[in-house]
């Protein structure tokens, strides 16, 4: 597969002291960890790099970029460290479909699909009347579309702009990872394809589906680590575009990643109305959602964000949150592993040199504390593991920052409520 063939999968990039690792470890089976990262994109293309923001806040383009002291970088190729279940019955979901859940709110349940090459699950929808394959991303705002020159061995869409109009809304210029390029808005009617069998559902989530505004991905972008994600991150800053969630009336979404006889791994899409603190949509292992980031810490998009009380690695409780320090965890499917504040990573790695450990990451797990008082944990067996820029945007955090994917979230169905602020996992 051709780098442009791909949606967006972020590579490896391993810093030239997490090299000497290896090397200084190459004698154990289970070397020093996995340098290779974990995640598909930066933070600052979820909340996309319009020019006013890159004006502003310029530092803030690569939440993964490394300190400013590390000026050279080795790329090597990323290679999935979880390997999915996958469902071998015929009677797997093929396309769109609806159900009715607790107290008949409308919802749209869609397929993933698995794709090895690149450790990630994608789906399938219609701009116009083409139909689109993108990662499915909850790290990310935006509907996009990919501007290619349509060549048949493309599996991701082809980009016709006859089939839509524009928007009104001028270019912005967008910085993803390593590569730079205009993005267009465009608007256009909206779908997800195959059967839905009770239209009247999707309607109602999305009443402005004959006119979406969607980004089109300049083949620069496309380059390399450019690429195609669904964004499910609904809110964002006033002046950023138009979310694909925003443009909707979903309340709650989640992800299903559990292996389920005859049953497809899917995305489920959920109307409603806000309701407060209502038991019935909040279950009692429900984490709540934080938006410390959006109005401390700088970040235009309002990630699913959760306060981890403790992160334990290979037995040791490598950081706990208290008053003044806080394990920010940002739950993101666009991810395959895990990426870590810098000054997490290299704490870390001094104990494990003082330990005489053998794996950096061996065994990850975080700890949450819910709604109700208990206590929820994700883990993950040696999970790829990446360091973030401490000041991801422009402003040094007071604790620690994380970006959770499949690595932890494979096995699981991952609900968010968008609306009342709460995460759970069943």
């Amino acid at each position: 597969m051709a780098e442009r063939d791909r949606p967006m999968v972020r590579h490896a990039v391993a810093q030239p002291f997490i090299a000497l690792l290896l090397l200084l470890y190459s004698s154990t089976t289970h070397s020093f960890a996995s340098t290779r990262t974990a995640c598909k994109r930066s933070l600052q293309q979820t909340i996309s790099a319009h020019s006013k923001y890159q004006n502003n806040n310029f530092n803030s383009t690569s939440v993964i970029s490394r300190r400013s002291s590390i000026t050279s970088s080795i790329a090597i190729a990323s290679s999935c460290f979880f390997f999915p279940q996958l469902s071998s019955s015929a009677a797997d979901i093929e396309g769109a479909t609806t159900k009715e859940p607790q107290q008949s709110r409308a919802s749209v349940t869609i397929p993933l699909q698995y794709e090895p090459k690149l450790c990630a699950y994608t789906v399938s929808y219609v701009v116009g009347d083409t139909k689109f394959g993108a990662i499915v991303d909850t790290g990310s705002p935006f509907l996009v579309v990919p501007q290619t020159s349509c060549r048949p061995d493309y599996k991701w869409g082809c980009y016709r702009a006859e089939e839509s109009q524009p928007s009104g809304l001028e270019p912005t210029y967008e910085r993803f990872v390593g590569n730079e390029g205009m993005m267009e808005w465009r608007e256009g009617k909206f779908s997800f394809p195959d059967s839905i069998s009770n239209l009247s559902n999707f309607e109602s989530l999305f009443p402005q589906s004959s006119s979406m505004i969607f980004g089109v991905v300049s083949e620069s972008l496309l380059d390399g680590t450019g690429g195609l994600f669904l964004g499910l991150v609904k809110e964002t800053n006033s002046w950023i575009r138009p979310s694909f969630l925003g443009q909707s009336d979903v309340s709650a979404f989640s992800v299903d990643l559990r292996q389920r006889e005859g049953l497809n791994k899917s995305l489920t899409l959920f109307g409603g109305i806000r309701q407060p603190d209502n038991p019935s949509r909040s279950p009692s292992h429900a984490i709540t959602l934080v938006r410390d980031l959006n109005k401390r810490f700088g970040d235009a998009t309002i990630h699913y964000v959760g306060v981890a009380s403790s992160l334990i690695v290979n037995g040791y409780n490598l950081a706990t949150t208290s008053r003044r320090s806080k394990i920010y965890v940002i739950f993101d499917t666009g991810c395959s592993g895990m990426s870590i504040s810098t000054s997490l990573f290299n704490e870390r790695y001094s104990i494990a040199r003082e330990r005489k450990e053998n794996n950096l990451w061996g065994n990850v797990e975080l700890q949450f504390n819910t709604a109700s008082g208990g206590v929820t944990s994700l883990n993950a067996k040696k999970p790829l593991t990446t360091t973030l820029d401490d000041r991801p945007w422009g402003k040094k955090l007071d604790g620690h920052l994380i970006v959770l994917g499949l690595a932890f979230l494979e096995g699981h169905e991952m609900t968010v409520d968008i609306d009342n602020d709460k995460i759970w996992f069943d």
